[in-house]
């Protein structure tokens, strides 16, 4: 329906459609080009077998922001090895209450670290593989005379 003098006419919808047309095929020709993060995988989709490649390789972490609001940097920790916990999952499948509730089986990666300690808090994963999301590192041990220092995180 026309509106104060402005008519709609079959050739304005016709012009219209075409260009929507067009910036849908030019959408899905550019596809391939996109940034590697439009194809990241979430945290929450991940499990033991994901990190299977990236056993032995660095993976980049942004430090939390200090007490000022200003961010660290970025730290590069090795996975160092990835903990199935099977025996959780086995437990709990005895219990009628808790059997089919995990969405993927509980694993651990320890993450291994020459440098200065990581401060506390959650780090965000600045992965070109993963959606930027906040993991907890724990530190699991002291560090060892070379300087060694490992970090958790728990998926469950």
């Amino acid at each position: 329906m026309a509106k104060k003098g402005r008519q709609v006419t079959r050739r304005g919808l016709l012009q219209i459609g075409g260009r929507s047309l067009f910036a849908g095929a030019l959408a899905t020709l550019c596809r391939p080009f996109a940034f590697a993060s439009a194809a990241a995988m979430r945290l929450q989709d991940v499990t033991a077998d994901t990190f299977e490649p990236y056993l032995g390789r660095f993976i980049e972490f942004k430090a939390p922001a200090s007490a000022s609001g200003v961010s660290t940097g970025k730290v590069a920790l090795r996975l160092a090895s990835i903990d199935r916990h099977d025996h959780l999952s086995r437990m709990e499948s005895r219990n009628p209450a808790t059997r089919g509730k995990r969405t993927r089986e509980p694993f651990s990666l320890l993450f291994e670290s020459h440098g200065t300690p990581l401060s506390a808090g959650l780090h965000t994963i600045a992965h070109r593989d993963f959606a930027s999301c906040e993991l907890l590192l724990s530190a699991v041990c002291r560090p060892k005379a070379d300087g060694t220092i490992y970090y958790e995180a728990v998926f469950g």
